[in-house]
């Protein structure tokens, strides 16, 4: 049995992508493959036999008075007892001493990866403001580039979570034999009512759902909008960017354009909606289009949007971001067919069934036991 320790090094609530790490390494219990978590703290709803909280309960307050030291405390109880584990998985946010520490123990490390390659998506997202007249407002610097380039020296392996994100570090100069492509998933027990659609109506109801920001282009889906002319309305579900909220204010306040704040039930979103937009410029592979497609929403996407897991023709369209003529058109072909929007509908809720997290966890197991086999 392998014996697998991972580091989480911000507080884990079992949202976004401590969602992830929970939902992969609590399925890592069986006799093939064991896994421990560490974390500097976690919600009560987290807390797992095998997931230590590096800060006593209460010492939280104390520690999280630095914004540096829960990041400290964990990396120190992660590396305490590092030599019982056959192999590390860390994850991101991980500092580079902790992970020359680890190499240093020789320690096979699996790191994991969101997005894309750190200074590709810096180049992506510094182009993406310059159109808008913004000055950038991500938050890639010089020193998390080359923070990340000293860790792909060191790591064995790179989880990577569609083939944009492997394309990425490709062009970026690491080798092919260290990244593993994977995906992300999605749980079914978070939505009991998934199975629920919305009956066809006359106006459509088109959903974007996720941080409204430059990154995922919400502004180039508000402006298709506008010139698409559909009867129906477009839903923007969650919080907006600055920059979003300055540069389509015009747009925002449009009859046809809903906004909500984002909310942790959110389910009831999906369905509502007849199909799903999401033109991002950088992703890795979003969460929300594994539930939108579980959902039985046909996706209308980027290529970086789309995930590596929807297929072009099948569960959705794939169009280039920035081809405004290509996003009004599909807006159209969508909204004015029931008969596709049921197809590709049906064929995502298929496609996501192959996507659970045990499924998931099951098919990353399977890599790196072949990954450590052969090393």
């Amino acid at each position: 049995m392998l014996k697998l320790s991972a580091l989480f090094p911000i507080h884990c609530n079992d949202r976004a992508i401590s969602h992830v790490f929970l939902s992969v390494c609590k399925e890592w219990q069986n006799s093939e493959l064991k896994a421990r978590m560490v974390v500097p703290s976690c919600d009560r709803s987290c807390r797992d036999s095998n997931l230590i909280e590096a800060i006593p309960s209460f010492l939280a307050k104390l520690y999280y008075s630095s914004p540096s030291l829960p990041q400290i405390k964990a990396e120190k109880r992660f590396l305490k007892d590092i030599k019982k584990f056959d192999v590390a998985y860390l994850w991101p946010g991980t500092s580079v001493d902790t992970v020359k520490s680890v190499h240093k123990h020789s320690k096979p490390i699996f790191l994991e990866r969101v997005n894309s390659y750190q200074k590709q998506a810096k180049s992506i997202l510094d182009d993406a403001y310059s159109r808008l007249g913004l000055e950038p407002q991500h938050l890639i610097t010089p020193e998390k580039i080359q923070n990340e380039q000293q860790k792909l020296k060191v790591v064995d392996f790179v989880f990577c979570p569609s083939p944009a994100v492997v394309k990425s570090f490709q062009e970026a100069g690491v080798s092919e034999e260290k990244l593993l492509l994977t995906t992300e998933g999605w749980s079914p027990e978070r939505f009991p009512n998934y199975q629920s659609h919305k009956p066809p109506t006359e106006e459509v109801n088109v959903l974007f759902l996720g941080f409204a920001c430059v990154r995922k282009g919400a502004h180039l889906l508000l402006q298709a909008w506008e010139r698409a002319g559909i009867k129906g309305k477009l839903t923007i579900f969650g919080e907006l960017e600055p920059a979003i909220a300055q540069s389509c204010s015009h747009l925002l306040k449009r009859p046809d354009v809903v906004h909500f704040d984002y909310a942790l039930d959110y389910s009831s979103a999906y369905r509502q909606a007849d199909f799903f937009a999401f033109p991002s410029l950088e992703e890795g592979s979003a969460l929300v289009i594994y539930e939108a497609m579980a959902h039985g929403l046909p996706i209308l996407a980027s290529p970086m949007g789309g995930g590596g897991i929807v297929r072009d023709g099948i569960d959705g369209i794939i169009l280039e971001p920035y081809d405004t003529d290509a996003w009004v058109e599909g807006l159209r072909k969508l909204s004015n067919s029931t008969d596709l929007r049921a197809k590709m509908g049906a064929a995502a809720g298929k496609r996501a069934l192959e996507l659970t997290w045990p499924q998931v966890a099951a098919r990353r197991a399977e890599q790196i036991r072949q990954k450590i086999n052969t090393k």
